[in-house]
């Protein structure tokens, strides 16, 4: 039996504490909070990316969950909206049991969902009923509620449609919605007092308009400028909230990072940090023009954070605890020991990408987060063919 010093992430006190993780044979025994030694790991409740794309093939930026999933520390990888009620089927039946990584998803209020970037463009895919009947058809669990893209350059002339059927659908079946909500219009004036106790806001620190990355995600196409005309941003610039969405906050709705290919603008980010922000979900919205350029994985969007003024402690929280409270994932942090990623705190290296906001500004991170192995159901598999669980010399 091999005892390995760690610093164990405490999900109740949102702390590390020192633990001995005791294995052998390749399988987890258990976790002794006791301290001996420093083998330089931290372990945590396994990852959980609570943002991505992962319906790939069959829609417009869909990658295989796998690639940003366990062989990056991420247990499970939630997918925002890719599948609407008529896709999804093919979505549970075909795609999902091709992935090691565990999954849950958003239904996108349209039936399409996000075969491409225009969605809601015919309004006759806007249909409560198929929303509700798919959802309730779900015996497996795996939808957790309803995505709904409320900017201009995804709603285009359907305004405030999409976003108030999303609530009423959200509101007959007692599930969150998550809202993505980056230029404008509508304004978040308009939104932001349309969302309930539970429901999500992704893409909180998102900027000005980011017209290259949306050119980007249009595949070239020219941009139609009324659909883009307001930065909606939801900070001051001191970092407080701006009054309708402190009054969101306060009703208790939630926030998630969605760092994607045009949402993540680090001087919003770090201007809210600073004044006191915490309680937020660090997710990737990693796809398929974001994942090798500005994204990565999880652990790369961590580190930034790290950097732009969160302790280790509040990023660990912002993809285990936080996360698991707003998606409601019942006994995700029960057993660290069945279920967890261990991870080191390393220097930047030149091997290591960029590690760049949305607008391709550069983040000054210091230290990396580098998952090493994951455990799942009590076996350990290392990630790294460098790491191997050796007990330190006392």
């Amino acid at each position: 039996m091999t005892a390995i010093p760690v610093q164990a992430f405490q999900s109740s006190s949102g702390s590390f504490v020192p633990a001995l993780l005791y294995l052998e044979g390749g399988r987890c025994l258990g976790l002794e909070e006791r301290r001996l030694g420093d083998s330089g790991l931290f372990m945590a409740p396994g990852f959980i990316d609570s943002h991505a794309h992962v319906y790939p093939g069959a829609t417009d930026l869909g990658i295989p969950a796998d690639r940003v999933g366990l062989s990056t520390g991420v247990h499970l990888v939630v997918d925002a909206g890719s599948a609407g009620s008529t896709s999804f089927p093919c979505f549970r039946q075909y795609v999902l049991p091709t992935f090691q990584t565990e999954v849950r998803a958003f239904l996108n209020i349209s039936r399409v969902g996000l075969i491409t970037k225009q969605p809601y463009f015919d309004r006759r895919n806007l249909d409560l009923q198929s929303a509700v009947e798919c959802v309730r058809s779900d015996t497996s669990g795996l939808l957790l509620g309803i995505k709904v893209l409320s900017s201009g350059l995804v709603v285009e002339d359907t305004g405030m449609a999409p976003l108030r059927l999303a609530i009423q659908t959200g509101e007959l079946l007692s599930r969150p919605v998550m809202a993505h909500l980056v230029e404008g219009p509508p304004s978040n004036d308009k939104t932001l007092p349309l969302l309930r106790p539970g429901d999500i806001i992704t893409h909180i620190f998102h900027g000005a308009p980011n017209l290259e990355a949306n050119r980007r995600a249009g595949k070239g196409a020219a941009l139609d400028l009324r659909y883009c005309s307001m930065a909606n941003l939801m900070w001051n610039p001191d970092g407080t909230p701006i009054p309708p969405l402190a009054d969101a906050i306060l009703r208790g709705v939630f926030l998630d990072v969605g760092h994607g290919a045009a949402s993540l603008d680090q001087n919003v980010a770090r201007a809210a940090i600073s004044a006191g922000l915490r309680t937020f979900s660090i997710s990737t919205d990693a796809h398929i023009r974001n994942v090798d350029t500005v994204v990565h994985s999880l652990p790369h969007t961590m580190s930034k954070f790290l950097a732009l003024g969160m302790r280790l402690d509040e990023v660990v929280a912002a993809v285990t605890t936080i996360p698991a409270r707003q998606l409601g994932l019942a006994g995700w942090l029960e057993s660290i020991s069945q279920r967890a990623t261990l991870f080191r705190l390393r220097p930047v290296s030149p091997g290591d990408p960029p590690f760049l906001d949305a607008y391709c500004s550069e983040i000054p991170v210091e230290q990396v987060i580098e998952p090493v192995a994951v455990i799942q159901g009590g076996a350990l598999t290392p990630l790294r063919p460098d790491w191997h669980p050796v007990c330190p010399s006392k």
